[in-house]
């Protein structure tokens, strides 16, 4: 039998329980909490409270994230896809879980010390942390792509993944910061946090390894990628399009993440940002769990692609209307932020469901495993394209328009440039970059016109 023959063997019998599907799902909950709480917390923690220089403090979490997190996501993602047939994908749920609490402790238990040996401390433990989150981040979402042939219900996969991204959200931007704020603000405040994310994410990641169990293994692996051969994963139209329009998403949203405090404190001049970035960031979580299914109806019936550019260009529009209204009454920025958080779960959602359509494609017409390789890739992407807007260009844009940080921390109002290099930041960069994605995603991506939806058109 062939391996495409083997493959739809397979694939007939899926038509996996909703336990399960809400199960697996549940560990794209661990997935969040590692991406945001560091980007949210870390740095507040080694300037404010450690009092290590932000910009020493920021090289020793920029390296680890982006260059060792991309070396990290592209051995996993090799290593998973040749030790498929001898250690099962869902194995590195365990490990990664078993590793989870130490991973999230360790950046945020710095030592007193001299701060070269604290800078030493982190650099290893972020490191470290960055290892773990590689671990079980590139094959959870490389499963995705081999528990069904069925597009729709790939759909209604990553329908689930993106729903449990919401509850990620609240707990690690709303939860999080505000159980820090109860318990103090200091060393020990955010050490407890820590240790409670970590449990969570250790939960989380031993559900969805449980769960995949009653997954069936894909009967045939298929002959693997070799680092020799990557190139040719971009030889792949459909895969390039979508790596294009992932890394203009991905770098808008690590503007917009990093430079939403400096929006609402300054912009919308809020006098407690931080308390209105929690009830937003809880809204936008609701939002993305309420939306993620809507719009797994919604692709359905009018097809991934138009799903899509109708979900990003909603976001880029509401955000660069916010930012022409920055005083709008509080309830209308509520209003505004779950209507973006809605538009993030149907691209989220979509997006991820045409990458397991790339997956697929591979496999049945190549005869070729890709699944880790291109789930490393597209995680490497995410990695370092958040890191590269969250910390270079976001702090390039304020400086350009004038921001003063001596004077905000003194207090001291900032000048009508510098506020609008912050609706810059958080409003017409980010806002302009998902119109981008969307216009590549229509001008390029072309669905078939067969009951197989979501297939991308031959390059």
């Amino acid at each position: 039998m062939s391996y495409a023959n083997q493959a739809l063997d397979h694939r007939s019998r899926s038509g996996l329980a909703v336990s399960t599907k809400a199960g697996f799902g549940l560990g794209q909950v661990a997935g969040q909490l590692f991406r945001d709480a560091p980007s949210l917390l870390l740095l507040f923690y080694l300037t404010n409270v450690m009092g290590i220089a932000p910009a020493i403090a920021g090289a020793a979490i920029f390296v680890p994230k982006v260059v060792f997190g991309v070396i990290f996501d592209l051995w996993i993602g090799l290593a998973s896809d040749r030790m498929a047939a001898r250690f099962p994908r869902r194995r590195w749920l365990l490990v990664g879980g078993l590793a989870a609490p130490f991973a999230m402790i360790g950046p945020f238990a710095v030592p007193e010390a001299a701060t070269a040996f604290q800078v030493a401390w982190v650099f290893v433990t972020f490191s470290a942390y960055m290892a773990v989150y590689s671990t079980f981040s590139v094959p959870y979402l490389a499963q995705f792509a081999e528990m069904s042939s069925d597009p729709v219900e790939r759909t209604e996969l990553m329908g689930w993944k993106h729903g449990f991204t919401g509850l990620g959200v609240l707990l690690s931007s709303s939860f999080a910061p505000m159980l820090v704020n109860a318990l103090g603000m200091d060393r020990q405040g955010h050490l407890i946090t820590m240790i409670a994310l970590g449990m969570i994410s250790m939960t989380c990641l031993l559900v969805a390894w449980r769960f995949a169990a009653r997954i069936a293994e894909p009967i045939a692996s298929g002959k693997t990628f070799a680092l020799k051969d990557l190139p040719r994963a971009f030889a792949d139209r459909r895969f390039a399009v979508l790596c294009l329009s992932a890394v203009i998403m991905t770098v808008g949203a690590g503007i917009s993440y990093a430079g939403f405090p400096f929006f609402v404190k300054f912009a919308m001049a809020r006098p407690e940002p931080l308390h209105d970035i929690g009830v937003m960031s809880a809204i936008m979580a609701v939002a993305v769990m309420a939306g993620s299914p809507l719009w797994v109806m919604v692709s359905k019936r009018i097809g991934k692609k138009r799903t899509y550019v109708i979900a990003a260009s909603g976001h880029g529009l509401v955000t660069l209307a916010w930012g022409q209204m920055a005083h709008v009454p509080i309830e209308v920025a509520w209003v505004l932020a779950a209507i973006m958080a809605a538009c993030n779960a149907g691209w989220g959602t979509i997006v991820l469901s045409l990458l397991s359509d790339c997956i697929a494609h591979a496999r049945d017409e190549h005869g070729e495993n890709r699944a880790g390789t291109y789930s490393a890739i597209w995680s490497m992407i995410e990695k370092a394209g958040i890191a590269l807007g969250g910390t270079l260009v976001v702090g390039a844009l304020l400086s350009a328009w004038g921001f003063d940080a001596v004077a905000a921390r003194a207090g001291v109002a900032q000048s009508a440039d510098a506020v609008m290099g912050t609706i810059m930041a958080y409003s017409v960069v980010p806002g302009l970059t998902k119109l981008v994605a969307a216009l590549i995603i229509w001008r390029f991506v072309h669905e078939k016109p067969q009951p197989l939806e979501g297939a991308l058109a031959h390059g």
